[in-house]
């Protein structure tokens, strides 16, 4: 009979290598929760060394097209509220284009809403209510429409979250032409040691006592772990929403501090959707509300302080909210929710010691690491039509185009080329991010021709740093270790050294373990005899009488005739 288990011959969809070699555990491997981060540095170049149509604000924009329309006494609040809500077409391109995201954001939002409970902040539907926020709470079609009558872009944006963003850009009084280092960093936190932490619960079991306890963690209440959720281990919405909030109001940032939409131009400086730490400027005016410090090694350490400052915030109100209760009383209650307990029930079988018990919280160590990953370059005068990005490469031919002369250009494209190559590291030791690449391209058709040059700047290929043995390919501007609490409890058991009998009953005691040895060793010593007969018959009659059951002799005697 054949073998096969099936006429059709095939292989397994998955199968083991069969000359591979077994897999090894390993204890050390990375795991890490990185987040994008985003910082502006606003260069300190005059605005007189622009050109003259750099310095002027143009009228073909939303803000004039608007003074259009607003010329005709029909055109007001109520038509506004008419193009956000759908019913009226907006000759004004960003308003439709608004309108549009708003209707698609309120589909969304209702799809999402459970039934049984009202939604998130920021995405509470209620009648004439928008679903997208700057902060918690949502906007009005009559408070947006108003504040564009008074002549405030509304522009959307992608939160850290993935909520859409709902931001207002007051109408610039001048131009102010600036060029913007678009730092583009990471985040990324990485497990570190593993031990106890605080004691939750001391307990004592008398001798012979039995007691049940009952272990509750703020894993188990569904408002409670979103509160304790930490962007240290988590990417979770509501703590991407809580630490970008956290950012701002460490930076400051509001709707009438700056001129400059720093969200649109992190997305066409090609920067993922990321923690915006917003503008900083070195070396003169930083305008528009945004900070100001002397050069650019302290611009740098002065966002990735207040990003640090922010996340220490948000870890320490994530950790406080990381309780976990031991309870031994012996009478419980039940209320409504999602909350569980675990019950154990544990037994002192001593006779003479009280068994003492001690619960500690176990800890996790992060260690966070953040470092400069990749750098471009925005130009804005605060005019959206005039806005440029560029890169490493290209930020030469970007300075031309703006600036009023080509010796200007030059000396402010080395100048940045300066603080690119002296970047500090978080031990204060300069380092330099960028590499000059020199070539000549080669002709494969024809290699006699001659070759053309090339040469450009671009991130350093060698760039590594470690910390901790983990290795990033960037500059590290920041590390730091941070501890939390976790929802597992440890505990050990610790036998008291006072006896709790009396002589006589500790004389009892022995008695009954003396007597225990004896039984054992007559047991010993009974199997030991049988085991040395070598005759089946024998040593079945003899384990008869010593045991009373298994091996009749009867049945061997039948056996062996």
């Amino acid at each position: 009979m054949s073998d096969s288990t099936s006429c059709i011959p095939k292989e397994p969809l998955i199968k083991l290598d069969e000359t591979g070699s077994a897999s090894i555990l390993n204890y050390n491997l990375p795991q890490s929760t990185t987040y994008d981060v985003v910082s502006f540095v606003k260069l300190d170049i005059p605005p007189k060394k622009f050109k003259a149509v750099e310095r002027k604000l143009t009228k073909n924009d939303f803000w004039g097209e608007l003074d259009k329309l607003k010329k005709d006494d029909s055109f007001g609040v109520k038509t506004i509220e008419g193009i956000l809500s759908g019913q009226q077409y907006s000759p004004l391109p960003e308003l439709q284009s608004l309108s549009i995201n708003l209707a698609a954001t309120t589909v969304s939002a209702k799809r999402k809403a459970p039934a049984s409970r009202s939604m998130e902040p920021g995405l509470v539907m209620k009648s004439g209510n928008i679903p997208v926020s700057t902060g918690a709470l949502p906007f009005s079609t009559s408070y947006i429409a108003n504040r564009i009558n008074d002549g405030f872009r509304p522009q959307l944006y992608t939160r850290l979250s993935g909520r859409q963003g709902l931001k207002f850009i007051p109408r610039p009084k001048q131009a102010r032409p600036a060029i913007y280092m678009v730092l583009r960093m990471k985040m990324a936190s990485y497990l570190g040691d593993y031990g106890a932490g605080q004691t939750l619960k001391t307990f004592s079991l008398l001798p012979g006592e039995t007691t049940t306890i009952s272990l509750k963690s703020y894993t188990h209440n569904e408002e409670t772990s979103k509160t304790a959720e930490s962007v240290l281990d988590s990417y979770s919405e509501s703590v991407t929403e809580e630490l970008q909030t956290t950012v701002e109001h460490t930076t400051q940032q509001t709707e009438t501090s700056s001129e400059t939409d720093v969200d649109s131009m992190s997305v066409e400086a090609g920067t993922n959707v990321g923690v915006n730490l917003g503008i900083v400027s070195f070396g003169g005016d930083a305008g528009g509300g945004a900070s100001s410090v002397n050069t650019a090694t302290e611009a740098i350490e002065n966002q990735v302080g207040s990003l640090e400052s922010a996340v220490d915030h948000h870890v320490q109100t994530a950790d406080t909210a990381r309780q976990v209760e031991v309870n031994t009383e012996t009478s419980s209650s039940t209320s409504s929710g999602t909350e569980e307990t675990i019950t154990r029930t544990l037994e002192n079988i001593n006779r003479s010691r009280v068994l003492n018990f001690v619960f500690r919280q176990l800890l996790q160590e992060y260690f966070t690491i953040t470092y400069l990953d990749g750098v471009s370059f925005v130009y804005d005068n605060g005019m959206d039509k005039r806005r440029r990005t560029a890169t490493l490469s290209s930020i030469g031919n970007l300075l031309k185009q703006v600036m009023d002369s080509p010796a200007e250009a030059k000396k402010e494209e080395n100048r940045i080329y300066e603080h690119l190559c002296n970047i500090p590291d978080y031990q204060g030791n300069r380092e330099s991010f960028i590499e000059l690449v020199k070539g000549s391209n080669k002709n494969c058709i024809n290699p006699s021709a001659s070759q053309s040059k090339y040469e450009y700047v671009k991130k350093r290929g060698d760039l590594k740093q470690v910390y901790r043995d983990k290795s990033v390919e960037g500059i590290i501007l920041g590390a730091k270790d941070r501890i939390l609490r976790t929802p597992s409890v440890i505990v050990d058991a610790l036998l008291g050294q006072g006896e709790a009998l009396d002589c006589y009953n500790i004389q009892l005691q022995e008695a009954a373990n003396k007597q225990a040895h004896l039984e054992n060793d007559k047991m010993e010593q009974a199997l030991a005899i049988i085991d040395s007969l070598t005759d089946p018959k024998e040593k079945a009659l003899l384990y008869q009488k010593v045991f009373g059951d298994c091996c009749c002799v009867e049945e061997l005697e039948v056996e062996e005739e």
